[in-house]
């Protein structure tokens, strides 16, 4: 075959580079778009707002749920000061026990500080009130300053997901310590119940990180 045969008229290639750079042009775009969509929802991403961002997430919608002595907690409960929310299971065999540890280190430093800690249970059907009271008693909690969560499943669950914005999963099929799937952010919630920020919960970086914000805010006026 000649090869004048099959060569494109420079017309033509440049079109389709033309196409080309186009394409990818969109492509970027698209992609920015859907990035900055989820970052906008609070999805799909650790929005870890510096400690004087004026950022809001999402709002804390009512819930009812228990504490560690069986008393009921609210939304209202909630407000008045900052808090540092972690969700984990006491069964937990991954990540929950080092994110209690690091929830314990956020709690000895901001002992004078007017800022709550809360764990919420992410495995109620379990971790009764009185299961919740032991936990807090072994890792030697100041229940003045933490408050420990369980409460219907389902409203656990609606709490996590549609205030949070924290999905979580279970799989009956794993071993108990491994059956449910959560995020292990620490989030803090303002007085008024908005969440301000998602720290990441497993390093030394994002509890110095959610510190400065919950102190930020208890300052605010």
């Amino acid at each position: 075959m000649n090869s004048t045969q099959v060569r494109r008229p420079r017309s033509t290639l440049q079109g389709y580079l033309l196409l080309g750079t186009v394409a990818l042009v969109l492509g970027t775009v698209y992609a920015l778009v859907l990035r900055n969509t989820a970052k906008s929802s609070g999805e799909g991403s650790v929005l870890a707002a510096p400690a004087d961002s004026k950022e809001s997430f999402a709002e804390i919608r009512p819930f009812t749920l228990l504490d560690q002595s069986g008393a009921t907690f609210t939304r209202d409960t909630l407000m008045g000061r900052p808090s540092i929310v972690g969700f984990i299971f006491t069964r937990c065999s991954g990540p929950c026990p080092l994110i209690t540890a690091n929830m314990k280190k956020v709690h000895d430093q901001i002992a004078g500080d007017d800022i709550r800690l809360v764990t919420i249970t992410v495995d109620p059907e379990y971790d009764t009130p009185a299961v919740l009271s032991e936990y807090a008693r072994n890792i030697g909690a100041d229940l003045t300053r933490w408050t420990f969560l369980t409460g219907p499943t389902d409203e656990v669950q609606r709490l996590s997901e549609k205030s949070f914005l924290l999905p979580i999963e279970k799989d009956e099929s794993q071993p108990v310590g491994e059956s449910i799937t959560h995020r292990t952010y620490l989030t803090v919630v303002d007085k008024t119940g908005r969440v301000r920020g998602y720290y990441d919960g497993e390093g030394p970086v994002g509890l110095e990180a959610a510190v400065k914000r919950a102190r930020y805010l208890a300052a605010e006026q």
